[in-house]
């Protein structure tokens, strides 16, 4: 069972990648469960290794027969389930709708992947979806022209890949919705519930209920997750 960095109840938390980490087999998980359940692990795959559902099962069981999204952010996969067979390159991801899935991801080279879940999410059926952020989210204007964010509404979860501008300035007045937010490059100096911090590649942001927050990027991209999903129009499907 892999231990995790657990944030404080309705509480806004700042976590570190590197000091979650746990090995699984010959894979390194970091994984950081937030105060609503929602769960975001960054895999790191050497070439040759492997990630299978299996595996997941066994070491997330609060993620069993619940949807899971997983988006790759650098390296190559193989990704082999009942109804793909497929590579699985940079900001490629599957959402993992049913809640039984067989899938194998084989890594062709070094790689970095995401998992994203929530132990509250509820049992699902439907096709696992694949697609890319890049190639097939249309990018959408939410903050004003300084930020690219596109936004991929799952059946329970809300995943946007943002791309910041350098000098991009924002507050947000909150929301009820648990967000982790997590970078792939760059920095930017956040707040939120008063506390303040620059988050990178390696520290992420956990933002609690209605907690007002915000930052300056000095140019970054990255992740919100969402749990439950937003219900605002601007993250629905086109």
């Amino acid at each position: 069972m892999i231990t995790s960095n657990n944030s404080p109840k309705n509480d806004s938390n700042y976590f570190d990648f590197n000091k979650l980490s746990k090995p699984i087999d010959d894979i390194i998980a970091y994984e950081y469960v937030g105060w609503n359940g929602l769960n975001v692990t960054k895999f790191y795959l050497p070439n040759g290794k492997k990630i299978t559902n299996s595996l997941i099962d066994q070491h997330y069981p609060n993620l069993i027969k619940k949807e899971k999204i997983f988006v790759t952010t650098q390296g190559n996969l193989k990704l082999k389930s009942d109804k793909l067979d497929t590579s699985f390159k940079e900001f490629d991801a599957v959402d993992f709708v049913s809640s039984n899935q067989n899938y194998h991801f084989s890594s062709l080279e070094d790689t970095t992947i995401f998992m994203i879940g929530a132990k509250d999410l509820k049992f699902s059926n439907g096709k696992p979806i694949f697609f890319n952020f890049k190639k097939d989210i249309k990018a959408r204007d939410l903050w004003g022209g300084q930020i690219i964010s596109r936004p991929y509404e799952g059946t329970g979860l809300t995943l946007v890949l943002f791309d910041l501008k350098p000098g991009f300035k924002f507050e947000d007045k909150g929301h009820a919705n648990e967000q982790i937010t997590w970078l792939t490059e760059g920095k930017m100096d956040f707040y939120s519930n008063g506390k303040k911090k620059i988050i990178t590649v390696d520290v992420g942001v956990d933002i609690g209920p209605n907690h007002i927050h915000g930052g300056v990027s000095s140019g970054a991209m990255g992740f919100d997750a969402f749990f439950p999903k937003r219900s605002e129009e601007k993250y629905k499907k086109i």
